[in-house]
């Protein structure tokens, strides 16, 4: 959709009376829907050191991946399966999910967290597999060298192009899949104390009132996007335990340090 169509429709796809977002000009939401991160958008990547882009879980389980890659090609498993011992590396280097952590043996197929990583260099073409064997490509090996290169490449990636609905079983298409910028300003803004996920899910639904299905947000969007990430945490702790167990989510140090944010 170009802008002037966006113009066009913007009162249909989205509300602009909710309490929060009454000031977001017409250009700034198409630059979160479509434009993540380009000159004007509210949402804009900072630059890292080597050190503080390592602090993200996602950054540091992709770079140990890619490392390893450059030293040599990794045998995957007759399967085609990257090898256990790999798994618990990557794993143990992330955002733990308490559904894996009954896992004693970290198997590729039994671990999302792992699966996401492998999905997102692959899909950002910075890995490739032949005759079973997995290798970085040259724009793997020179992203590398790039670390903030290589951070935009996967923020831009993930923020943008990646399908949320990845591995649910929820009909509707859009949730996650618009406005997730627009959910990350949210968590930005909300995310100091605990908060139900309910609560952005809803603030989600005001804002864009014709997409169906919503309630999908919450395990698209903060379960894993944000959480494999590590930009919010879960209350799925021990002291948790009870019927609020994983419903609700506050934001981590990452987010500020990855984004920085304009208000409206």
């Amino acid at each position: 959709m170009d802008l002037d169509d966006f113009y066009d429709s913007y009162e249909i796809i989205y509300n602009p009376n909710t309490d929060l977002t009454d000031s977001f000009s017409p250009r700034q939401m198409y630059q979160m829907l479509y434009e993540p991160f380009e000159e004007g958008c509210p949402v804009q990547l900072r630059t890292l050191t080597d050190q503080q882009i390592e602090q993200v879980p996602i950054m540091r389980q992709i770079l140990h991946l890619m490392t390893m890659l450059s030293r040599s090609e990794l045998k995957l498993t007759a399967r085609g399966y990257i090898p256990p011992k790999i798994v618990e590396e990557l794993y143990t280097m992330g955002a733990h999910s308490w559904g894996t952590d009954w896992y004693k043996q970290k198997s590729e197929p039994k671990t999302v967290e792992v699966q996401f990583v492998r999905l997102v260099v692959k899909a950002c073409g910075l890995t490739k597999v032949r005759a079973g064997m997995m290798s970085l490509t040259a724009k793997g090996k020179k992203l590398l060298a790039d670390r903030n290169g290589l951070l935009r490449e996967v923020m831009l990636f993930l923020m943008r192009d990646y399908n949320t609905g990845w591995m649910d079983l929820y009909d509707a298409m859009d949730v996650g899949n618009v406005g997730r910028l627009y959910l990350l300003w949210l968590l930005h803004h909300y995310g100091c104390e605990w908060r139900y996920i309910d609560f952005y899910s809803s603030q989600y639904s005001r804002a864009f009132p014709t997409i169906k299905g919503y309630m999908a947000c919450g395990i698209r969007i903060f379960e894993r996007l944000f959480h494999y990430i590590g930009l919010c945490e879960l209350n799925e702790k021990d002291e948790d335990v009870g019927m609020d167990y994983g419903k609700k989510v506050i934001k981590t140090d990452v987010l500020e340090l990855v984004f920085q944010f304009t208000e409206p």
